[in-house]
């Protein structure tokens, strides 16, 4: 048999099977595919990163109990700072907010790196930090930049001890920026979805009772 025409029925017959299978790989893919190409979001799309928004917050909100803890070793506090971070938008900043003896806030601004290493350092010898079970997240909207933007609002105690005495306590409500942007997926070689927090504002604060 001629070899010339052997090695044509083959390549023939590989370039027939990879053309067989890239069907189904683009079926697999259609949802990420249409995204990317539209760079829209369907309204069960938007509804899925809601979810994926509350419990995100959910999150941050226990790796700030934990590193806020006196009481927690460690090493399980350094690995709460850093699994905080990974939740967040690059550049993002945290607000915090002091109520002044005659009443006053002062409000300051910190890079969320040095937010949480400072947290982990308070001059208290216990921290206690509770949430109320309350998450209101507002209407995802589209921003100039492709974007997704919206805010989740949170209520945040604060309570310092040194020794038995409670020498500083505060209710702060909250307001975190939230972001889902286009990310790319290393692994699968395409783009994604992802959700990310983003800058933190102390809107009010006020002594606890």
């Amino acid at each position: 048999m001629n070899i010339k025409y052997i090695v044509s029925t083959a390549f023939l017959g590989l370039l027939m099977n990879t053309y067989a299978q890239e069907p189904m790989k683009t079926a697999m893919s259609s949802k990420e595919a249409r995204i990317v190409d539209e760079i829209n979001l369907s309204d069960s799309d938007i509804e899925v990163f809601k979810e994926q928004t509350k419990q995100k917050v959910e999150e941050f909100q226990q790796h700030i109990i934990t590193i806020g803890s006196k009481d927690q070793p460690a090493e399980r506090r350094n690995m709460a700072e850093k699994e905080a971070l990974k939740l967040f938008f690059k550049g993002a900043e945290m607000q915090t907010s002091v109520l002044m003896p005659d009443g006053s806030v002062s409000i300051q601004s910190r890079t969320m790196d040095k937010y949480l290493a400072r947290l982990k350092s308070l001059p208290y010898t216990a921290v206690v930090i509770k949430f109320y079970d309350l998450v209101y997240i507002s209407s995802f909207t589209k921003g100039p930049d492709g974007k997704y933007y919206s805010s989740a609002t949170v209520i945040q105690e604060f309570t310092g001890f040194t020794g038995d005495n409670l020498v500083y306590k505060d209710v702060t409500k909250k307001e975190i920026e939230i972001v889902i942007d286009l990310v790319e997926d290393k692994f699968f070689n395409e783009k994604k979805w992802r959700v990310f927090l983003g800058n933190i504002k102390a809107t009010e604060t006020k002594k606890a009772l």
